[in-house]
């Protein structure tokens, strides 16, 4: 009876886990959009870009969990280039350029969340 009890324990530990860390996807995904979108609707250079570095390490943080599709590893890994497009064309006020590589961070990053 005890065993079967730590089991259960055991077993609603590891769905907690796996519960939480989806959430934490979930929350650096969401994260993630919401400074790219940011960066396409900022300004100028300099706040695209560092609206884009603060999406990329959101990005970073969602894809190195384990809980997600390679489909999905594929969104992010392709969002995470446009960031670092976006970054560095909005370091050298390269504006429109950048605005629109974070657009299509953003379009793969609400990829992931379908």
């Amino acid at each position: 009876m005890r065993a079967c009890k730590a089991m259960n324990l055991g077993l609603l530990g590891l769905i907690a886990w796996f519960g939480l860390s989806a959430c934490w996807v979930e929350n650096h995904l969401h994260q993630a959009i919401r400074y790219a979108e940011a960066a396409v609707v900022a300004d100028d250079g300099e706040t695209i870009a560092k609206h884009s570095e603060t999406a990329k390490n959101h990005a970073l943080m969602a894809q190195s969990q384990h809980n997600i599709s390679s489909a999905d590893r594929i969104h992010l890994a392709v969002g995470i280039v446009s960031l670092e497009q976006a970054i560095k064309n909005g370091k050298f006020d390269a504006d429109d350029t950048a605005r629109k590589a974070a657009r299509g961070a953003m379009i793969h990053f609400k990829e992931v969340r379908k």
